[in-house]
């Protein structure tokens, strides 16, 4: 490896140890909920990590243990060189501008256009390296059945919700495929931890005494805690196949107003109350408030199966109590 000045000359090349034995994987959303946790996984367990951030500001709130990859993710030719030097590159990287203010379907549109495009530059440039590709989706990239759950074997989005970005999204991953790239897919429900929409949306909110969700609360959802679906990704990597497409979910699919409900006793914040779909749509957009309330019931027996998956948080009632502690500690200990 080389050591690089500011204009990118290098200055002097040294000597990592763990470069002859110990898998580097390169993690693009590496400041995010689900890249922290990643992150965190794999150091913790023998990896080399390089963590793509946006700039200084988020380099600064990589997990420890992680080497600092300053860069755009719309752009990968000025960090091509990590890729390189990676044995697997884990894409987790959404634009921080993408999904912002009122969102009707149309900019959802527009946004998995943006979304498309950026898949298919970082395709490229894995497949020219001929690395292996762990890339994300959702548990929205397939239609559910008529029984409300979906399943690996489930047909792509019609694209209700975000399964609007993975309709545009997974033709692009599955040409690159059959054009020669190594690559998985790991596709989480919806992911609770620290920072992300739980913490923003949720825990930030609740701890200045607002609790609320949109409509009455018995929307299906289904969620699994971040630490979990961490090790779904290094076991993606261990022993999962090329070609293949994993689901992630804890055991028991659950509602909004259940989960919330559970979060704001935790949070000792007030009962949430609900807030008609009427009234926010005007403000989020339509869109945004389908894809904030649509989640399928999401059977993840293929992780299980082949992965040996298995969420340690298997429900909200063991999870979240965990999860709302952390984050109050790490808040008490940056006061």
């Amino acid at each position: 490896m080389e050591v690089a000045r500011p204009g990118g000359r290098p200055i002097a090349p040294f000597y990592d140890p763990a470069e002859d034995y110990a898998t580097a994987a390169l993690v693009t959303g590496a400041t995010g909920a689900i890249g922290r946790a990643v992150c965190r996984e794999l150091v913790t367990h023998g990896y080399r990590v390089l963590g793509l951030a946006r700039n200084a500001e988020a380099k600064a709130r990589l997990e420890y243990g992680v080497v600092a990859v300053v860069g755009d993710i719309r752009d990968p030719a000025p960090w091509e060189s990590a890729i390189e030097r990676s044995d697997v590159v884990i894409h987790l990287a959404v634009p921080a501008d993408i999904g912002q203010g009122k969102q009707e379907r149309e900019d959802a549109e527009r946004d998995a256009d943006e979304l498309a495009a950026i898949l298919d530059r970082l395709c490229g440039f894995v497949k020219r390296h001929k690395k292996r590709l762990v890339n994300t989706f959702g548990s929205l990239l397939h239609e559910p059945g008529p029984d409300g759950w979906v399943r690996d074997s489930s047909p792509i989005s019609s694209g209700r919700g975000f399964g609007i970005r993975h309709r545009k999204t997974y033709p692009v991953f599955s040409r690159h495929r059959k054009k020669g790239l190594r690559a998985i897919s790991v596709n989480p429900t919806f992911v609770y931890g620290s920072g992300g929409w739980f913490e923003q949306g949720v825990l930030e909110p609740m701890s200045r005494g607002q609790s609320s969700f949109i409509g009455d609360g018995t929307q299906t959802m289904h969620y699994v805690a971040a630490s979990d679906a961490a090790v779904g990704y290094r076991l993606a990597i261990e022993k999962g196949l090329d070609g293949d497409d994993y689901l992630l979910a804890d055991d028991r699919p659950s509602t909004l107003g259940e989960f919330t409900r559970l979060v704001a006793k935790e949070m000792r914040a007030p009962e949430p109350v609900s807030v008609p779909e009427e009234t926010v749509i005007p403000i989020l957009g339509a869109w945004k408030v389908e894809a904030y309330t649509f989640c399928p019931k999401v059977d993840s027996s293929k992780a299980r199966e082949v992965l040996g998956w298995r969420p340690v948080y298997r429900t909200i009632e063991i999870g979240v109590p965990v999860v709302v502690r952390e984050w109050k500690r790490s808040r008490t200990a940056a006061a």
